[in-house]
């Protein structure tokens, strides 16, 4: 019964507002775990940057990540939007090991993030009840 409350309540308190995890999984085409390998693409103007991230796992989607998205071997993507203002939890540095809520980006951002995944919601930690509660959404 926990699982399923934390699949449709909203997100705990803060400032700032999160969808519920249920609603965030149904909005994300990929959810994959991994850890960011490093940093890409610092914008200094709008504080917004990318990242090479190790996939370890993914819950949901990996046959909508293009074989031209795969990097070094085919464990790697680049993934697109921390920083962005509109996402509650999306500040990373290297060796950070997440949850990751992404779509492929859209032709409208192509050719600079042609091939790059976009994060479109707050990062999670890898928890064994993170991670539980995720598989249950995604299933």
């Amino acid at each position: 019964m926990l699982v399923v409350a934390a699949c449709v309540l909203p997100g705990a308190g803060g400032t700032c507002p999160e969808r519920a995890l249920e609603r965030r999984e149904e909005e994300a085409n990929v959810v994959l775990t991994g850890t960011v390998e490093e940093i890409l693409n610092v914008d200094p103007v709008q504080h917004t940057y990318s990242c090479k991230v190790r996939v370890w796992r993914y819950l949901k989607g990996k046959e909508l990540v293009a074989r031209e998205s795969l990097l070094d071997g085919g464990n790697k993507v680049v993934i697109s939007g921390f920083g962005d203002p509109l996402i509650c939890d999306n500040q990373v540095s290297t060796g950070d090991t997440r949850i990751f809520f992404v779509n492929p980006a859209p032709p409208y951002m192509w050719p600079a993030h042609k091939n790059e995944l976009m994060l479109n919601s707050s990062l999670m930690r890898i928890t064994l009840r993170n991670l539980e509660e995720v598989e249950f959404c995604v299933e």
